[in-house]
């Protein structure tokens, strides 16, 4: 072991990334093991271990951020109001974890829901947002789940169990009359509503597979008034043409700072500067060109940002 402060960063920020994926594949195989009987031979988990995965995945989401916000001192800027959309996604997929496993409990069950019918609706429709705030925070973070490979591999496992939430019941032994698909669903009166919200998350996940999606979720709710401190060795660039980022000093858009002209109310600029520069500065991180073979490792916000004091 060591006692370096850096490889300690470093290890703690890959465990809680680590964590957080572990929560995202939990909510998945919820939906993608059905409790009761269902079409299509699937097999089903008891109810017991439904809910053991159920607080496996809240207890993982909930380390998660505890050791982000442990081991990285400027990820705490993400509890402000300008923290990006992904981030306000992944605080209301927490919000929506908590929901589907405390008054889940048979003993609050009974107390709030008078009706088992109206009570597995509602955990259905919240489960049908939760896969698409869990998907929107995955894909945008970009950090385990990385590549077209990997990206559409992880959205089709999202959409596949957003369909599985709704797989008709078998009908009864014996039973010779053939009930239509809503009817066949365990949600009643409510069967309709939830498909249109189903229908929605689906878009949501669908539009993740484009870039541009994912850009606008790296812009913050509300934009930052005071930059935050950046740490930027330029003596560690010198590899990188200058022009690769001072693209202003040839295309003459702009002579003054990036900030005074990314923060500008230039048409032509529509995405923030903090999407735009995190995307540049992590895309050319994560997929370099191939003669660089000595770029750093993308880990937290302190790799870049100087600590907050």
């Amino acid at each position: 072991m060591t006692d370096d402060p850096a490889n300690s960063f470093h290890l703690g920020w890959e465990i809680a990334q680590g964590l957080g994926l572990l929560a995202a594949l939990c909510a998945l195989l919820l939906c993608l093991r059905p409790i009761r009987p269902r079409l299509l031979g699937a097999r089903t988990i008891s109810l017991r271990r439904h809910e053991i995965l159920g607080w496996l995945m809240l207890a993982a989401a909930v380390t998660h951020v505890a050791v982000a916000l442990s081991v990285d001192r400027t990820s705490r800027e993400h509890l402000r109001v300008t923290a990006p959309l992904y981030e306000w996604a992944g605080i209301s997929a927490l919000l929506a974890c908590l929901f589907l496993t405390v008054p889940s409990t048979a003993a609050l069950r009974s107390r709030l829901w008078s009706r088992h019918r109206s009570f597995q609706a509602l955990h259905v429709g919240v489960t049908c947002l939760l896969l698409a705030l869990i998907a929107a925070h995955v894909v945008t973070t970009n950090r385990l789940v990385h590549g077209p490979l990997r990206i559409a591999l992880y959205l089709g496992l999202s959409a596949a169990a957003l369909l599985a939430l709704f797989r008709a019941r078998r009908n009864p032994a014996g039973t010779q009359v053939q009930l239509g698909f809503t009817q066949r669903l365990v949600f009643g009166r409510h069967s309709r509503l939830l498909l249109v919200l189903a229908a929605l998350a689906m878009v949501g996940i669908v539009t993740l597979f484009s870039t541009g999606t994912v850009l606008a979720l790296r812009a913050p709710l509300k934009a930052r008034t005071t930059p935050l401190a950046l740490s930027f060795p330029h003596e560690k660039h010198r590899a990188v043409n200058c022009l690769q980022c001072h693209h202003n000093f040839t295309d003459q858009t702009g002579a003054d700072s990036c900030i005074s002209c990314h923060r500008s109310n230039r048409a032509e600029i529509r995405v923030s500067a903090e999407a735009r520069f995190h995307d540049f500065c992590l895309g050319c991180h994560r997929d370099p060109p191939a003669q660089f073979t000595h770029h750093g490792p993308v880990t937290g916000c302190d790799a870049c940002h100087a600590p907050a004091t």
